[in-house]
């Protein structure tokens, strides 16, 4: 049975950037069939591990939030989020027993990933894209690429958060056809930053700048030539911004928002762009999103008030845009505590890898790749809602591969 739905896997990268339903009824079709197959043919020793030890505690404490919350409907959010897990193991069960899976697979996202990198670039160029969407402009006509999400703007987000996939296929890819990549991953990596700073997606711009520094550091498949790739990267984007004053003011938007850098003063003595007077974390908006969670904390500090509670507190916001802040708020002391931990513990993995570990081989490369990606998914920068399901298959995709990894014994 397991031989025939897990092939729905490879139809994910292409349901991720049609929205919502699609992979979402992918994880549930998947995780539900798995789950029976778990006890129809033993399969426990594949959740015999700390991930999902882990996954299960914070699991409990979710369900406990939900039992003590006023607002019923959170069990709707928290009962379901097991599938998220089981997703997670479900995924390192196929990569374990179906060899070529991990080869199809990366092929089937290189091709999803380069087909959002050439339609972003059509929709720069041309002012639409391959399925006739306009490119979308801010009300002082600077311009910013969406392609396949029209008028959403979460291409920059989806690149950003999932490049470290990206960057194992293109090196299972490279492991199955034995191809030279080196100018092929410069060309790559460029070309993706570049996209992302044509999003004008501030989050984006700084977890894939992240991702690019910690790799730069730590890869000797992935990015070979060094030396090279910084000057060129350099050069590039000195270039487009200097060609493009008002992207590079967008991004200096985000320290005036802060209050960092002032955009200067009107004759009147008001700060030009309508920004607040203070110092903010992150602009005014989200400080006071954050505020109304620790003030939501304190009236009820162990279990929260709910998941998905926040929207109904009439604070301005259907969530409060900080994955960290939203859980304090809305599962309390006890399950934030679990979810701080997982953070911690990668932020350790991170410091480690940087300043201890060495190791030439692939799969190490490609063990860091993952790590790097969950620690930047988790970190308290301004997120989407922590039980958006879009965002959770992104979040929980890595772990799979992490297991997965970890059973190389690298």
């Amino acid at each position: 049975m397991i031989a025939y739905y897990y092939k729905l896997l490879y139809f994910l990268p292409l349901a991720l950037i049609s929205g919502t339903f699609f992979p979402n009824l992918i994880i549930i079709t998947c995780s539900t069939f798995f789950l029976i197959d778990t006890f129809r043919l033993k399969l426990y020793n594949y959740y015999n591990n700390n991930f999902f030890k882990i996954f299960i505690v914070f699991f409990f404490f979710l369900n406990i939030s939900s039992f003590f919350s006023e607002n019923i409907i959170s069990f709707k959010y928290t009962i379901g989020y097991l599938r998220y897990g089981i997703f997670s193991i479900f995924l390192f069960y196929v990569l374990k027993n179906y060899s070529n899976f991990k080869y199809n697979f990366s092929l089937t996202f290189f091709f999803t990933f380069l087909f959002l990198i050439i339609d972003g670039y059509i929709q720069y160029f041309f002012g639409y894209n391959i399925l006739s969407f306009d490119i979308e402009k801010y009300d002082t006509g600077l311009s910013y690429v969406t392609s396949v999400f029209g008028e959403d703007k979460k291409l920059g987000s989806f690149l950003s958060r999932v490049a470290p996939i990206f960057f194992i296929a293109i090196l299972f890819i490279k492991e199955k056809y034995n191809i030279k990549i080196n100018l092929i991953n410069l060309i790559l990596v460029i070309l993706l930053y570049i996209l992302i700073l044509l999003t004008t997606e501030r989050v984006a711009i700084f977890i894939i700048s992240s991702l690019l520094l910690l790799i730069l550091f730590k890869s000797n498949h992935f990015i070979k030539s060094k030396i090279t790739f910084i000057f060129t990267f350099i050069s590039l984007i000195f270039l487009i911004l200097l060609i493009n004053p008002s992207l590079f003011e967008k991004i200096k938007s985000v320290f005036y928002s802060m209050g960092v850098l002032s955009p200067g003063y009107r004759s009147d003595g008001s700060l030009i762009g309508e920004y607040d007077e203070g110092i903010f974390l992150f602009s005014k908006f989200y400080h006071d999103q954050i505020l109304n969670c620790f003030y939501l904390f304190k009236e009820n500090i162990f279990f929260g008030i709910g998941a998905k509670s926040y929207k109904l507190q009439d604070l301005g916001g259907w969530h409060p845009h900080n994955f960290h802040a939203q859980l304090l708020a809305e599962i309390g002391l006890f399950g934030y505590l679990i979810f701080f931990s997982i953070f911690a513990m990668f932020l350790f993995k991170v410091i480690k890898i940087l300043i201890f570990e060495k190791s030439n081989k692939t799969s190490y490369e490609m063990k860091i790749f993952c790590i790097f990606s969950v620690f930047l998914n988790l970190l308290p920068i301004p997120t989407g809602d922590f039980f958006n399901s879009w965002l959770n298959i992104i979040l929980y995709l890595p772990f799979g591969f992490i297991l997965f990894l970890n059973e190389k014994k690298i």
